[in-house]
């Protein structure tokens, strides 16, 4: 990224402001990476005489897009090894991309597939079969992820994992599909079979993992990105993150990450999260890399979903108590992953409990997903002072909460307009890569039309959002999330100069096109972090 003083002239820019700068003005002057002017191109001229001059050409300019939700850090593990799926729009396509890499790799190299795509995409509406994936690559050993509902093995593959260990090493056999044979068809559903698999594929080395984060980082600016929440995710623990702090140390992190942490596997977290709390210190890096705190496990034994119970014993209770209290005492924000009711209810709890003695609202503490929040959920949250994370998974997997609860509980899943109206930090995000999409604009799209990516309208009139609210999860509400929300999420002067200049019209598309809406030129600190073919003399 180059530094430079600026001036972004003949736009279309929404700067969200809150000082009385209007809500869309025609021009910015960026100067030592903060926005200095906002209004009229001779207001910006003057505030930055000596600066280089972008003409916009009409473009829509919005402030920088955060993803306050996503599991960057682990996938940019493997970034580069991965075959995405994520913008095709049929399965020939798609299978076509695993033979090319067939093609170009060396035998015997897996290829995989591991989320963000969904069978509703394709023409097709299916997935590839086993015998597809065979054809297209006999040498390799091939996996293919669907969200966490299952992962397919090519015939390759399945030789190479051997899942007759999963059940001796503790996978439930109902877990592992079998033909009328009796032997294994490659198929395993489920996340804690899918962990289990994870734990045989092969490790990209240090230097694989920091240039395939790297390279995932400048996906994301390509996308509109310039920030993010990172969830941890299943498998992420301490070794995770080596990857993301030597890229950020060699300046190839484009996306402001904010990660937080969490154990790395059931039965580690005694272990795993007092030694974070021990050696790790929230606000630990800079403005591009900085730790926010403890999520979103807390504890496996409560990481709940649509179809999957959580323990809520008093064994799961006592050490949930004891996480969140030593959390609260060391000063930790943190984030928990809860989508059902009675997770929900026990979580309030013990937050209830705890803010008597430390209050919670200066920690920021957050819930992530809230599907199952009731209306007094909604009361509990707004008087602890907490936040919200509202990521858009039911873009994929609304039709799974339709299966588990019923369409009436998918209309209101979760209470939006409700969180809204009482109150409550909210923020947006994709909850990629493994369960969706990275692209930002497919998450605002799901706030904006309540659709999922089958077309299927799932939510309630009153719980949809206007575009400008949608945009703003994704802005000056995510920033909150990380205590930057007086730094990072409007365009009006003082504030950093993250913006994203889109290639389309955001507000005036068809809402059946936003989820298309991309990013022609992305800043970060005032710097090019994404230019793309419409700008292609500022990448030089």
């Amino acid at each position: 990224m180059s530094s430079t003083d600026l001036v972004l002239v003949n736009g279309r820019i929404t700067t969200l402001a809150a000082d009385g700068t209007p809500p869309e003005v025609r021009a910015l002057a960026v100067r030592g990476g903060r926005i200095v002017a906002a209004g009229s191109a001779d207001a910006a001229r003057r505030a930055a005489p000596d600066a280089r001059v972008i003409d916009l050409g009409g473009r829509r300019a919005v402030p920088g897009l955060i993803d306050a939700h996503v599991h960057f850090v682990r996938a940019g593990l493997t970034w580069n090894e991965e075959i995405r799926w994520e913008d095709v729009p049929d399965l020939d396509t798609a299978l076509g991309r695993v033979a090319a890499a067939a093609r170009d790799r060396p035998a015997g190299t897996w290829l995989k597939v591991v989320g963000g795509w969904h069978p509703d995409q394709f023409a097709q509406r299916r997935a590839p079969t086993r015998k597809e994936l065979d054809a297209i690559a006999p040498d390799h050993p091939v996996f293919v992820q669907y969200m966490y509902a299952w992962g397919m093995l090519n015939t390759r593959a399945l030789a190479e994992v051997g899942l007759d260990r999963a059940v001796a090493e503790g996978v439930d056999p109902a877990a592992l599909d079998a033909g009328a044979d009796g032997r294994p068809t490659g198929v395993l559903r489920g996340m804690p079979a899918l962990r289990w698999l994870y734990w045989q594929l092969p490790v990209p080395s240090l230097e694989e993992q920091v240039a395939s984060t790297a390279a995932a980082s400048r996906v994301f600016s390509a996308a509109g990105l310039t920030g993010l929440i990172d969830g941890g995710g299943s498998n992420t623990g301490p070794d995770t993150y080596r990857a993301l702090y030597e890229t950020w140390r060699r300046g190839e992190l484009t996306v402001r990450t904010r990660p937080t942490m969490h154990a790395s596997r059931p039965g580690a977290e005694a272990e795993e999260l007092p030694g974070y709390l021990r050696y790790t210190a929230p606000g630990f890096g800079d403005g591009m890399l900085r730790v926010l705190g403890m999520g979103e496990i807390i504890h496996y034994a409560v990481h709940d979903g649509f179809h999957r119970a959580p323990d809520l014993s008093a064994k799961s209770r006592d050490a949930l108590r004891e996480t969140f209290t030593e959390a609260a005492l060391h000063g930790w924000p943190l984030q928990i992953h809860a989508i059902r009711r009675d997770t929900l209810d026990m979580v309030l709890d013990l937050w209830g409990e705890l803010d008597r003695d430390v209050p919670l609202a200066p920690l920021r503490w957050t819930i992530v997903h809230c599907e199952g929040l009731s209306v007094d959920g909604v009361r509990r949250v707004a008087d602890l002072g907490v936040g919200v994370l509202v990521p858009a998974m039911l873009r994929f997997e609304g039709e799974d909460l339709i299966g588990a609860w019923g369409p009436e509980a998918a209309e209101h899943a979760p209470p939006l307009r409700a969180l809204l109206d009482a109150g409550v930090p909210v923020g947006g995000g994709t909850d990629a890569i493994r369960v969706a999409s990275y692209r930002p604009f497919t998450a605002l799209h799901w706030y904006v039309s309540g659709r999922t990516i089958g077309g299927r309208r799932i939510r309630a009139d009153d719980d949809l959002l206007t575009r400008e609210e949608a945009l703003e999860l994704y802005t000056h509400r995510a920033a909150w999330f990380s205590f930057e929300e007086d730094e990072r999420g409007r365009l009006q002067p003082g504030m950093l100069a993250d913006l994203t200049v889109l290639d389309r019209d955001y507000f005036h598309v068809p809402e059946d096109e936003i989820p298309a809406v991309g990013a022609d030129l992305t800043l970060v600190d005032g710097k090019i972090t994404w230019a793309g073919p419409a700008f292609g003399d500022l990448r030089r």
